[in-house]
């Protein structure tokens, strides 16, 4: 059954991140970008800020009580040829060391820069250069090489995939990424592999031949976890990954053979037990069944009912637009 008001509820007081932590992590991108822009070593090398990530793609999710989230930015960087990859990492965070807020709040990564606010969040920094040649790179400080990369060209991917599906794609991605956070379901899968596999399995022609195909929050969530069921179980050797943006990158490196046979395993059950919520047309049982996927959390709303639908009825519910949480744009 579409169960529609709890799936409403669920996002809205389980899964979807404060609209203040929002603010504060706005608050706190800002602030930090403020600091770079104005160090006297790098402030001219210092251009500009980009959203990327969960954060750009309103994929963020409430993290589990005494954990962090996480957000990232680029910081988009003029390009020195007497620099390599691995000093702008090194300058980022020297200028951040000698800003007393950060001194001890700052710590190398192999792409980025992480700033820790205790029992919060972290944000990343990840320094972003148009090289002469007119590549678009990262930094790999481990390596002291170039990374291609075009983030702006995958936020624009994921807009459109999300867009096709009605905005519930990242409502998907958010309930995927609760299912591993929470329920410790594919937790060596990174959020980044998550939004590609279910994004690239986002099809507007399967729209156009069923146009209640992506109708509903409920639907959207069987039918792509269905659809990469289908995709995983096809390839049961660890595939590469290429980035969705076109930029000559393969995320394969993000995980490995485990991993991967763990995901192929869970998605198969995920998808097996919500369809069978989905088709299941009495609503007490239909609601057993989804917190079977969810857990006791997924509860039924003090006014529920008014969108409860059979799947395969042919009735859609005449919900509001999906809820979005937080703006995802920065600068």
């Amino acid at each position: 059954m579409k169960l529609n008001d709890y799936f409403d509820a669920f996002m809205e007081n389980t899964v979807n991140i404060n609209d203040s932590r929002l603010r504060d992590l706005e608050d706190r991108v800002k602030t930090l970008y403020e600091v770079l822009e104005k160090d006297d070593e790098i402030d001219d090398l210092v251009l500009s800020k980009v959203p990327q990530g969960s954060w750009a793609h309103e994929t963020i999710i409430k993290p589990i009580e005494g954990n962090e989230f996480d957000a990232d930015f680029l910081v988009v960087m003029k390009e020195l040829d007497d620099w390599s990859p691995r000093a702008y990492i090194n300058n980022v965070y020297s200028a951040l060391r000698r800003h007393g807020t950060y001194e001890d709040m700052v710590k190398k990564k192999h792409r980025c820069l992480r700033v820790v606010y205790a029992n919060d969040c972290h944000i990343d920094i990840v320094p972003f250069i148009k090289l002469s040649d007119g590549r678009q790179v990262i930094v790999n400080h481990e390596t002291d090489e170039w990374e291609e990369t075009d983030p702006e060209g995958f936020t624009s991917w994921h807009k459109r995939q999300d867009d096709t599906t009605g905005r519930r794609l990242r409502l998907v991605i958010r309930l995927v990424k609760y299912l591993r956070d929470h329920h410790m379901h594919f937790k060596r899968t990174r959020s980044v592999i998550l939004t590609i596999l279910l994004g690239e399995g986002v099809d507007a022609a399967k729209k156009n031949l069923d146009p209640a195909y992506y109708a509903d929050l409920p639907t959207v969530f069987v039918h792509l976890l269905e659809d990469l069921n289908d995709w995983l179980q096809a390839r049961p050797i660890l595939p590469p990954l290429p980035d969705p943006s076109g930029a000559p990158n393969d995320f394969g490196h993000r995980w490995d053979q485990d991993s991967y046979d763990n995901l192929r395993k869970k998605v198969k059950q995920i998808a097996e037990k919500s369809r069978e919520a989905l088709d299941e047309p009495d609503e007490t049982k239909s609601h057993e069944l989804w917190q079977a996927v969810f857990g006791k959390d997924f509860k039924k709303p003090p006014s529920s009912g008014s969108t409860a639908v059979v799947a395969g009825s042919g009735a859609v519910a005449a919900a509001a637009p999906p809820r979005t949480v937080g703006a995802a744009r920065v600068g």
